[in-house]
């Protein structure tokens, strides 16, 4: 296994192509088995102890998940030191809550690699804690976009964990779906599809079609046929499962949810405008209720709504949508992300149609220079915003 946990840089970032997410299942798989979670803290008890009295509580301080596992990870070192078994779980937990918190990735990323680096050394490359800690780096570095970086320790955790574990292992499938989930980030979609349908046919194999991992998993390798502009395929797969997940989890359930915006974005795609509205429209409405407006499957969502009322025209309905999705991904990801530098440049296509040329200009501008830092030179997609900011600055 390469050693893709000793170096990091800055080059390493990637970018995120704007689509309709995976089921949640294969999501939170994707990203490591500890990554997703909701943390939870906890709280301090100030407590009197008097010989021959009950203990009597004076005070109760609540503290947040950050602070609880810090104090935690900090006591275990100062106790153990920073290479015991005990320490690097306490480290470990500490890192599944930063990596949830905007803009401390990067110390999650570090205390990951410890854990990492030290599991490897003690325990060999292949051991299954090893593998284990190696996907939920993996998966923080996916979710921080360093893209590349996070491909190679995808292709590594996932092919040890097939050869080790076999590759009808539940980890081995997670890490499938890890390593497609970055490629289509990468826009290699017709590399991840292969990698989705063998993960979808081998839990068909062993749970059976009404399985919820096998609905998920139906949903997440439908997204997968959307992306590869297999979009017939798509549709029929999806109009069988978002029927099944309606009656089985309720509408506003995440699985239906996720379900229904992959049949919204692949309408769009057919050019079936009014029934792609209706279903986003939907999506929207569940997600503002059960995740609130600032989240990023709502933000999705949203982006989802513009690009149907772009696609007929509607320019000044989808405008305003996208310069909130841009406000709110700057403010939860940061100016720079690669989520962010996509929807920028989504906000200056519309621009462009609506005939707002000079700040489209601007904005495309900054997305070329974004691009070129993410992707490198000869990227499709700086390709294609070189193209449009050559035109717009055309006599």
């Amino acid at each position: 296994m390469t050693r893709w946990w000793r170096r990091r840089a800055e080059s390493d970032d990637e970018g995120t192509g704007v689509q309709p997410p995976p089921g949640p299942n294969e999501q939170e798989q994707a990203r490591g088995p500890g990554i997703g979670r909701r943390p939870v803290g906890g709280h301090l008890t100030v407590t009197e102890v008097t010989e021959g009295r009950p203990e009597r509580e004076i005070a109760r301080v609540e503290i947040s998940a950050e602070e609880l596992h810090t104090m935690r990870a900090r006591s275990a070192i100062d106790t153990l030191g920073a290479d015991h078994p005990d320490a690097l779980t306490a480290i470990r937990e500490l890192a599944q809550v930063l990596v949830t918190i905007p803009g401390r990735g990067e110390e999650a990323i570090e205390l990951y690699q410890h854990v990492a680096r030290t599991r490897w050394t003690t325990l060999g490359d292949r051991h299954e804690d090893t593998l284990s800690i190696s996907a939920e780096l993996a998966g923080a570095l996916h979710t921080t976009g360093q893209l590349r970086l996070a491909e190679t320790a995808w292709r590594d955790t996932f092919g040890a964990q097939a050869e080790t574990l076999g590759r009808d292992h539940p980890d081995a499938l997670r890490s499938a779906c890890g390593l497609a989930a970055v490629l289509e980030d990468l826009g290699r979609a017709p590399e991840a599809e292969p990698l989705l349908r063998d993960v979808l046919e081998r839990r068909i194999r062993h749970l059976g079609r009404d399985h919820p991992d096998v609905l998920s998993a139906t949903n997440t390798h439908a997204g997968s046929l959307i992306k590869c502009g297999r979009h017939a395929e798509a549709e029929r797969a999806l109009r069988t499962l978002v029927p099944q997940l309606d009656h089985r989890y309720g509408p506003d359930h995440e699985k239906t949810i996720a379900a229904r915006s992959n049949l919204g974005a692949v309408l769009v795609r057919l050019d079936r405008h009014a029934e792609a509205e209706e279903q986003i429209r939907a999506v929207v409405r569940s997600t503002e209720a059960t995740s609130g407006p600032d989240h990023e499957s709502t933000f999705t969502a949203r982006n989802n709504l513009a690009a149907v009322l772009h696609a007929q025209g509607r320019y000044a309905d989808a405008v305003p949508i996208l310069r909130a999705i841009l406000g709110g991904r700057v403010a939860l990801h940061g100016d720079g992300h690669p989520i962010t530098v996509v929807t920028r440049d989504n906000l200056a296509n519309v621009l462009i149609d609506a005939g707002h040329h000079e700040e489209a200009a601007e904005l495309l501008d900054r997305c070329v220079r974004d691009y070129q830092r993410l992707h490198g030179p000869g990227h499709p997609r700086l390709r294609t915003a070189e193209e449009r900011l050559a035109w717009l600055r055309s006599p």
